[in-house]
């Protein structure tokens, strides 16, 4: 469906579902598109399989000298097969859903939010008086913000609002990017590229206009706060990740016994292990802790958890994972569609204490 918006003939993709249940706009973050809420296995990229057994034992085969030490270094975790979007798993429980790729994405939030008042404006033509659920991703709870704010009117079907991860009070590595830079330049300097491509992406979202606009205290975010209410007839809830773990660097090591000799020749039996490189080991979790948001138990690599809570009262959900897996992580999934009335499986994680209990 297009609609008309002043910068570009912009086009939503809508997934009709159950003409009961309320439409689902998804709204992406900071660089992304609307393939991080339709495949974020080739939108983000970032979905490392950081949780599977290490590879086991491999035999290598008879050697004239003694196995000692690396056999060869350095890799990251495999991505993961297969991940649901928030797209799929809506739409398998008859969601219809609506998404569209944002203007200036890694720039100010200006124009997102007249586009996304014009989005709306056209859905509520197409699908008249349907009530309208926003779940944004990151930087998109700030758009839904400002967008209630500017446009009360235009946002009078919405009864629903869920920020996953968003920096509703700021986030610190705007404010402190150079300092997390040198951190990840001391990491590659020693362990190399597989650094910069584990944390590339964070240092160019942390530059960006788009983050320096959501520094702790910007202009931008006093300005929203400022006599910020939230609007009557729509519900509130908040999700925030305390996990930098993104992915291991990886080593195969000799064995133990691939430097004792035998009674032959030749007299050595190689074989090798797989093993996470001591100081660079997750990678993100081997920074210095310089801001909550890189810290473990308090932040998911661009976001604080207690800064993804809402100015104003709003139940609260915090969940063991990082900043990308909140586009695809089971247990969160689990947990929003609860809020939308359905109950599912959770996935595989450990059980999180939730809203309910």
């Amino acid at each position: 469906m297009d609609y008309d918006y002043p910068r570009k003939k912009g086009q939503i993709d809508i997934v009709e579902g159950d003409p009961d249940l309320p439409l689902v706009l998804l709204l992406h973050g900071t660089f992304g598109t609307k393939l991080d809420m339709v495949d974020p296995h080739a939108g983000p990229d970032r979905d490392f399989d950081h949780l599977s057994p290490l590879k086991p034992r491999v035999e290598i085969g008879p050697s004239s000298y003694p196995g000692v030490g690396v056999y060869s270094c350095c890799t990251l975790d495999d991505k993961l097969d297969h991940v649901r979007s928030w797209n799929e798993v809506l739409t398998d429980n008859k969601f219809p859903t609506a998404v569209y790729s944002q203007v200036d994405n890694d720039g100010l939030l200006e124009e997102p939010v007249k586009e996304l008042a014009a989005v709306v404006r056209a859905l509520d033509d197409a699908f008249p008086k349907k009530p309208l659920v926003l779940l944004s991703h990151s930087r998109g709870g700030l758009l839904t913000r400002s967008f209630l704010k500017r446009f009360p009117k235009e946002a009078r079907t919405v009864r629903t609002v869920i920020t996953l991860h968003s920096p509703h009070t700021g986030s610190s590595l705007a404010t402190l990017a150079a300092t997390v830079r040198d951190a990840i330049d001391g990491l590659q300097s020693v362990f190399g590229d597989v650094v910069k491509q584990a944390l590339g992406w964070l240092l160019d979202i942390a530059g960006s206009p788009a983050y320096g606009e959501m520094a702790i205290g910007s202009p931008f975010l006093t300005d929203l706060a400022a006599d910020e209410q939230p609007l009557k007839g729509i519900e509130y809830f908040t999700f925030g990740g305390v996990s930098v773990r993104l992915t291991r660097v990886r080593q195969w090591v000799y064995t133990f016994d691939s430097a004792l000799p035998q009674w032959r020749w030749p007299p050595y039996d190689h074989a090798r292990v797989e093993t996470e490189v001591p100081g660079a080991s997750p990678v993100a979790n081997s920074l210095p802790d310089v801001i909550e948001e890189l810290t473990e138990g308090r932040g998911d690599l661009l976001t604080a958890d207690r800064r993804t809570r809402l100015p104003f009262f709003a139940p609260h959900q915090t969940n063991p994972i990082n900043h990308a897996e909140a586009l695809w992580d089971p247990t969160l999934q689990a947990q929003v569609l609860k809020i939308l009335g359905v109950d599912i499986a959770g996935g595989d994680r450990p059980d999180v204490p939730s809203f309910w209990g």
